[in-house]
């Protein structure tokens, strides 16, 4: 068989075919194991915040100073290094590719920083460590984004979203609450295990090649296999007796082999990118790492112990994120991710309000349980959002630039967050709080909801162009 030539407007036959397809396991399989990679990936990502407060501090390793720079490294400059060029990546050798360099990254770079307590060695390794986690957030939402339908493209997305944030709940808390601060190195050592053990050999074995990325590099007869195998599997599983025939009119996918980077800051996808860029900057700033980072020594001066930190922490992003992911996976695709970006910002900086005066055990629990799931919806709905505003043979790259870059706000923010949190600590750290609730929640959430482009059941090419 003669593969069809690539063509500058090449029909897109391939992806028309994936969106016609009838929503089974086999689409739900894929997505499932794109949000594992997430999972395990941010439970690593809180280390360094997990383990100064009972390990560094006390050992008086380093000041609040240089805990606010290791932060910005690992938090800001690893991943925004990591979303970019791996993205890069992704984008021009494959989603797959992307996932595994990734993750080999972080299974062979982080051990290191087990056996020492030194700032500078740890500055390198989780920065070095940090460009995996970042390959690892510019593709699995692109990946699972490019095999669902777009009528169901909101359920399914959110819903397997509920087990990332299950798995970064029990991955990042459980062993914390095992091995810190006594085995603090066991805990350091369990992220590189899963990753090689378990992540290198989902991504070698288990997922195939998005055969959207593989039909817009002109590679069709790669991409007629992948699907092939994946219409047999959906017309087995959903019992009809023969699929629905797929509307070409609607499909027009650009064949190229070279990421053309240069799209992302013209035009139209200069606007969405610009746009996004500020949203994740003061999210990430904020809410996100901002909150996150400073999170463990909030409750400690709330007079918690590690137990009940690590508790509070656990059931707030297992049980919060959780919630608020499954509620919104049943909205689907009734309600416009703009303003479920908007309402989950409105919906955190609200909880933290209360939180400021209200320190008791149950309250942290209550309060930090509702705004986390707030924040977790508010990330994955941006996640998708980003994703789904770009064309595949730029999607990778464009998640990987606004979602990346935005991690300069995770670069910053948690060195203003640290300066706010400290210097106004006699005043409960109302500098921090604010900080974290208006410049990081209600102001990237309302920049989305008055600047973002609609969405709903929309196909990926239609809505990216």
């Amino acid at each position: 068989m003669t593969p069809e030539v690539p063509t500058a407007t090449g029909v897109g036959r391939i992806a028309a075919r994936i969106d016609r397809l009838p929503l089974t396991w086999a689409q739900w399989r894929l997505a499932l194991i794109s949000q594992v990679f997430w999972g395990v990936i941010i439970a690593a990502d809180g280390i360094p915040a997990k383990v100064y407060p009972f390990v560094w501090l006390p050992e008086h390793a380093f000041g609040m100073g240089a805990f606010s720079l290791l932060l910005a490294m690992q938090f800001g400059v690893g991943i925004l290094i990591g979303e970019y060029l791996i993205g890069m990546v992704a984008d021009k050798w494959g989603r797959r590719t992307g996932l595994l360099i990734s993750t080999l990254a972080i299974g062979l770079l982080m051990w290191p920083t087990a056996f020492t307590s030194n700032f500078i060695v740890l500055m390198v390794f989780f920065g070095l460590s940090a460009i995996g986690l970042g390959g690892v957030l510019s593709t699995n939402v692109v990946y699972m984004g490019e095999i669902i339908p777009p009528q169901h493209r909101g359920r399914v997305m959110l819903a397997s979203q509920v087990l990332a944030v299950a798995v970064y709940g029990v991955l990042s808390n459980v062993p914390a609450m095992l091995w810190v601060p006594g085995h603090y190195v066991l805990f350091i050592f369990f992220y590189c295990v899963v990753s090689l053990v378990v992540l290198v050999p989902l991504a070698l074995w288990a997922m195939p090649e998005s055969p959207r990325w593989l039909e817009a590099h002109g590679r069709h007869e790669e991409a007629e296999r992948v699907l092939a195998r994946l219409e047999a599997e959906c017309l087995r599983r959903s019992g009809l007796a023969r699929l629905p025939e797929p509307d070409l009119s609607r499909y027009s996918v650009v064949a190229s082999r070279h990421v053309p980077v240069r799209e992302l800051f013209q035009g139209e996808y200069g606007r969405r990118s610009l746009i996004l860029l500020v949203a994740w900057i003061l999210g990430y700033s904020g809410m996100i790492y901002g909150f996150g980072g400073y999170e463990p020594l909030l409750l400690k001066g709330f007079g918690m112990t590690p137990d009940e930190t690590f508790g509070i922490i656990l059931v707030s992003s297992t049980f919060g994120g959780g919630i608020g992911l499954a509620m919104c996976s049943m909205l689907g695709e009734r309600v416009e991710r703009r303003m479920v970006i908007l309402v989950s910002a409105l919906i955190t900086a609200a909880m933290l309000a209360v939180l400021y005066y209200v320190h008791t055990l149950t309250a942290a629990y209550v309060l930090i349980t509702l705004s986390w799931g707030a924040t977790v919806v508010w990330l994955f709905s941006m996640y998708n959002y980003t994703a789904a505003s770009y064309p595949t043979r730029l999607r990778a790259t464009g998640t990987g630039l606004t979602d990346g870059v935005g991690h300069l706000g995770a670069a910053f923010g948690p060195i203003i967050a640290g300066w706010l949190f400290t210097s106004t600590a006699a005043f409960g750290h109302a500098g921090w709080f604010v900080y974290v609730m208006v410049p990081g929640a209600l102001i990237p959430g309302l920049i989305i909801a008055w600047f973002g482009i609609n969405q709903r059941r929309a196909v990926l090419e239609q809505i990216s162009t």
